[in-house]
């Protein structure tokens, strides 16, 4: 069995490595191929190489590597991305390599840096690797490298490297899940246990996630209240103003506790750094512009021409099914409301929800289906950057779900203008959606782990049994991690739920405060147990998503308007004033804009960080500010000296 490569820092050398990454090859690898690689991965910075650890696996014709790194080059990379870390005054600052004994435990790897950051940052250096001058790949003489290239990214478009993927710290991991699992609070969440361990995007979610389903208990509480003891007028009008204020400070206050996680994490200010190639985006190899690096390159106006004809089309087609879906239901329901008064069967009034609960299974593959469909269409119009991808899938599915999940509900509540009807679709929406994700939350990542430990995955006996090398092969060929995504688009449902109809069914915030509760366990589960350990990357907040639910809680102010308005107690109260429809508008529309207007100026008020964290950042700043005049002072008198 081969050993680490040996660390080019003296300062820097242990009696023991940790692997931090494991980087897994095709199969049938050339020995050169890979001591190659190797080469490239342990050489310096300046020799266009990864300047990190590295370890053959079992023997040097395997087609694995373990990937580490030293203190050194961990920390030069800390300050090359920017982030901050607690000085020896408590404070905040952009960590500096030349100023690191300024730092607290700059001299200990793992108090200064957390396993989420290391994991990260080993894999932006292996990354950054680069080809110097033009080179055919050792075994493969019919691949060129040109100067500027990526090396990782070339590989894996060739198929040589099949994945890289961090190692999980079985010890860190268990402490975690004892925190994590047993306690039922949603105040007890160790966030940031969880963002030492899995980053910043993960720990966000979750804080998020306990978050919400904390803000919700007001709302069910005040549901509880205005059924007992407030009147069927005054509830509506109530609620409907308390949902346009809740989901305003929610939002508000939720950017406060995110930006002020972010500063403690050190990611509130990242530096802002040139996005390299995704490794599926393909073309000719053309000279960088900026760069200089030859990369794909897939002229734009194709990509555009792709977006219009393609994507675009497809879109419409699925939401032309959507909309489908809801005529079939509409039509269905109006046959079901026929029969069940011409029949005298007890039993009959189960068809009722009948076409409800088929509506909402229709909805859920349909959403699972076009969900596969936008990627691949994401996909296949080539964006090179990551972020590009994700913007463009984002708002596919955004639209595609809003249209799908609250285009009936729309309907029936400006069109049809009926509110038990509405009520008794939200009801069905809450109830068979959320049996049908605590399904595939819970009962089926169960199932998932009983298989696997019937197979040898992952048990005790496993890890006392096996060597290091298999336990690391063994989460290679876990689940990959699908990410976040398809979490924050069921919180973005739920919100809608929420804050646009809880107003005609206020029982909606007690049944998703009971689903999120299950849900933070459940997702717990499936990350420790079931899945691939996602590769961390600094966060701030929760991105496109925080616009998202903004977006949602202006909407609620003209739902909930329209909702008063066509409540039958209102209705009632204008035949009894003699006030006419038109009349009853405009009283509409005045109310939603006064609305509008609180609700703008509760969002102006509420400031995005608070006070103290302004004046943080306003120091961090400064201290920044004052280490780079200080380093330029130098850099001159150095270039006057000589």
């Amino acid at each position: 069995m081969g050993s680490w490569t040996v660390a080019h820092c003296k300062c820097c050398t242990l009696p023991s490595v940790q692997t931090l990454a494991a980087m897994q090859l095709r199969d049938d690898i050339k020995p050169e191929t890979k001591k190659w690689l190797i080469s490239i991965l342990e050489a310096p910075k300046k020799d266009g190489g990864a300047h990190i650890l590295v370890h053959p696996g079992e023997d040097d014709e395997g087609n694995l590597l373990l990937l580490s790194a030293t203190l050194c080059s961990l920390l030069q990379a800390t300050e090359l991305l920017g982030l901050a870390k607690p000085d020896r005054q408590g404070s905040m600052r952009a960590f500096s390599y030349h100023h690191r004994s300024n730092f607290l435990n700059s001299d200990n790897k793992d108090l200064f840096l957390t396993l989420s950051e290391q994991q990260f940052l080993i894999k932006h250096e292996v990354e950054s690797a680069t080809v110097l001058q033009e080179t055919g790949l050792p075994g493969h003489p019919e691949q060129r490298l040109h100067p500027g290239q990526h090396i990782v990214d070339s590989l894996q478009k060739w198929g040589i490297i099949v994945k890289i993927y961090p190692i999980h710290d079985k010890e860190q991991l268990n402490i975690l899940k004892k925190r994590w699992y047993t306690k039922l609070s949603l105040t007890s969440q160790p966030i940031d246990a969880i963002r030492a361990y899995f980053g910043e995007p993960v720990a966000l979610y979750f804080c998020f996630l306990g978050y919400f389903t904390g803000s919700l208990i007001p709302m069910a509480l005040l549901s509880f209240a205005c059924a007992f003891f407030l009147d069927s007028l005054d509830k509506y009008i109530f609620f409907a103003v308390f949902n346009v204020i809740w989901s305003t400070f929610t939002m508000k206050l939720w950017k406060r506790c995110s930006s002020a996680k972010a500063y403690f994490w050190g990611t509130l200010h990242l530096k802002s750094y040139f996005e390299t190639s995704r490794a599926q985006y393909w073309g000719p190899l053309t000279e960088h512009p900026i760069t200089g690096r030859w990369e794909p390159y897939y002229p734009q106006w194709k990509q555009k021409l792709r977006i219009l004809f393609v994507s675009a089309p497809s879109v419409c087609i699925f939401l032309g099914l959507a909309v489908d879906g809801m005529v079939m239901f509409l039509y269905w329901e109006k046959w079901t409301q026929g029969w069940y008064k011409r029949s005298t069967s007890k039993f009959t009034i189960i068809g009722l929800y009948l076409p409800s609960i088929c509506h909402t299974l229709y909805m859920e593959i349909l959403n699972a289906v076009y969900k596969r469909a936008a990627i691949s269409l994401t996909e296949w119009e080539n964006h090179r950057a990551e972020s590009s991808f994700q913007n463009h899938l984002t708002i596919k599915v955004l639209v595609f779900r809003f249209v799908n999940c609250f285009g009936l509900l729309f309907y029936i509540t400006f069109f049809l203008q009926d509110l038990q009807f509405l009520k008794k679709r939200l009801t069905s929406l809450l109830i068979v959606s959320q049996a049908i994700n605590q399904f595939n939350e819970s009962l089926l990542p169960y199932l998932q782990q009983r298989v696997k430990l019937k197979s040898g995955f992952f048990t005790k006996t496993d890890v006392n049994k096996y060597p290091f090398v298999d336990e690391v092969v063994s989460e290679g060929d876990m689940l990959a991690n699908p990410g976040l995504f398809d979490e924050y688009m069921e919180l973005f449902v739920q919100f809608g739920y929420v804050s646009l109809f809880s107003s005609v069914y206020p029982l909606t915030a007690a049944l998703l405060i009971l689903n999120n509760i299950t849900e933070i366990r459940t997702d717990a589960f499936k990350l420790c147990q079931l899945l691939q350990k996602p590769f961390p990357h600094p966060a701030a907040n929760i991105g496109v998503w925080q616009i998202a639910f903004e977006m949602l809680g202006f909407l609620s102010v003209i739902t909930n308007c329209f909702l008063i308005g066509i409540s039958p107690e209102i209705k009632a109260l204008c035949q009894t004033l003699e006030v006419r429809p038109e009349e009853v508008m405009l009283w509409i529309l005045v109310a939603e804009h006064l609305l509008i207007i609180l609700k703008c100026i509760v969002a102006f008020a509420i400031c995005d960080q608070p006070r103290w964290l302004q004046l943080r950042v306003m120091q961090m700043e400064y201290h920044s500010w004052k280490a780079l005049k200080q380093t330029s002072r130098q850099d001159i008198k150095k270039l006057l000296s000589t």
